[in-house]
């Protein structure tokens, strides 16, 4: 049987223009439908040329669900699958990234599944980093994430 834990709200999102933390945002919800207004472009940061890589780190902090078994089996679920390029870390440990998945393999996919190794803690940290080197196209997290337990059968 499947059970999956929504991981709604409250996140943090930090914005980076060119490595340097350009907006704050302390209760957004994903997926973030907040607009890229908001957000100071390139030309916005003193000293910055228009040609900018952002990137977005999402942060939230989760408890571990009670009655987990040691056989069930968990993973970090996100759909849609991200079309930038990505790092997902639990607990400061990377579990998946655009560079460890196919994602021309994945393109199209609803979903994808980042299996979680290491058993969880009585308070979890997920973090979702993106990157984007578009000006126009900033790096948010759009998909839905949800903890995803598959119990042992």
């Amino acid at each position: 049987m499947t059970h999956r834990i929504r991981l709604r709200r409250p996140w943090t999102r930090e914005t980076f223009c060119d490595g340097l933390s350009v907006h704050r945002a302390e209760r957004v919800d994903v997926p973030d439908a907040s607009g890229a207004s908001e957000i100071p472009t390139g030309g916005d940061v003193p000293g910055q040329a228009t040609r900018s890589e952002y990137h977005a780190i999402y942060r939230r902090h989760f408890n571990c669900p009670t009655g987990l078994e040691a056989k069930d089996r968990l993973s970090i679920e996100m759909a849609p699958a991200p079309d930038q390029r990505f790092v997902v870390r639990l607990n400061d440990q990377e579990i998946g990234s655009s560079d460890s998945l196919d994602l021309e393999e994945e393109e199209g996919r609803e979903a994808i599944l980042l299996p979680v190794a290491t058993p969880l803690e009585g308070q979890n940290l997920i973090e979702i980093e993106l990157r984007s080197e578009v000006a126009s196209d900033f790096p948010r997290c759009v998909a839905e994430v949800a903890l995803r337990i598959d119990a042992a059968v």
